[in-house]
Formats: C-alpha cells, structure tokens, sequence
C-alpha cells in the first residue's frame, strides 16, 4: 500500500475506523482542488454514485478526522467505529446560482431538483 493524495479518493472507496472496521463507503469528496484544500468527505453506507438511499444518508467526516489514503482504494480514519456513528448528515452547501426573476419554470425546476438530490455545486 502506498500512500496517496486526497485528490485521487473516488466515490465507492472503502472507509475504516482507526480500529479496523469498516464504517462506511465514500460517497463525495469535499474541497477544492484548484487551490488544494480538503474539507472531508461523505460517507455512506450504500455505494450508490448518483443518487444516495434516503434511509442512509451521507455522514460528514471532516479532514482532521481522516487518516490514511492508500492506493488500495481504502480510506483510513482517525475515529472508532463507535464515533463513527454520532458523524453529522452531510449537509451540502447552497449553490451560489442566482435564478433570475424571469427564469423559466423548466429552469426552477432543475434548480430545485439539484437542491433536493444533494449535487454539490462548490466544485
């Protein structure tokens, strides 16, 4: 196993409690990598890329709390399995979009369908 940047973790990877269990999948890698900053991650039971179960909600796990990255496609935190459970439901940011006034109801339409489903827009 060789280390790897946080850059490379891809939706599906595994993810394990510093005691060995295995906690979760990820499901969106949070930060920016134009100016190289991680936030954390989402992580979810399910491996589902699109669209997640709405009887498991993604968790946030912030930076601090995640160790090791390797190329096996495993994600390590710093946390136990126990505090695992007590992470927070991930909550995405707002989008910055501003729909005009004058937008079509199509358009408000896919605005708001992109709120509800979670899709990320800070990246």
């Amino acid at each position: 196993m060789t280390a790897v940047s946080w850059k490379v973790i891809q939706n599906g990877w595994a993810v394990h409690a510093s005691d060995g269990e295995r906690v979760g999948v990820v499901f969106l890698v949070v930060g920016d990598e134009n100016i190289d900053i991680f936030d954390g991650l989402a992580i979810t039971h399910h491996g589902g890329f699109a669209f997640h179960n709405y009887a498991d909600l993604p968790h946030y796990v912030e930076a601090a709390k995640v160790g090791d990255i390797d190329d096996s496609e495993r994600v390590n935190l710093t946390i136990t399995a126990a505090e695992a459970c007590h992470l927070p439901v991930h909550d995405p940011p707002e989008s910055a979009e501003i729909i005009p006034e004058k937008a079509s109801l199509v358009d408000r339409a896919r605005s708001e369908i992109k709120h509800l489903t979670g899709e990320d827009h800070t990246n």
